[in-house]
Parts: structure tokens; sequence; C-alpha cells
């Protein structure tokens, strides 16, 4: 999967990965794909919540040691 855009929000807390995340969206463009990187165990579901309020994609979601990959594709 093509990555346009990592955002490292590792060993950060809620809210502070899906902050760091919207920042990130809000500065993309339609179609790019966002890489979020977190260790807060929250994150996954946190993302897919907002994702879906706000109309972007979560593509998919990894558990690689203690960090989640969560891949994001901007809508609008």
């Amino acid at each position: 999967m093509k990555v346009d855009l990592v955002v490292d929000a590792r060993y950060k807390s809620c809210p502070g990965p899906l902050l760091a995340l919207a920042e990130a969206v809000s500065r993309a463009s339609p179609g790019q794909v966002i890489l979020l990187l977190a260790t807060d165990p929250g994150a996954p579901s946190d993302v897919r919540e907002w994702a879906s309020n706000v109309g972007h994609r979560v593509l998919n979601v990894e558990k690689v040691g203690d960090t989640c990959q969560i891949y994001v594709e901007v809508s609008r």
C-alpha cells in the first residue's frame, strides 16, 4: 500500500494520536493515505469512530509489536 504521509504518535496518550492524525488530514489531499503509528491501545477504536463521523476511510489496522499501524484514506 502506498503511504503518502506517516504520523508518528507513539507514546502519546489519548487524545494525542487522534489530534496528530486530524492535523495531518487537514493538510492532506483527497485520496492520500496517512499511516498513523500509535501505542495507545484506544487509538484504533478512536480513529475508526472519528473516521466514520467525518467521512474518511480506515483501510487497515495492524499491530506490530507494541505499535498499531493505522492506514487512513483522506476522502475530502
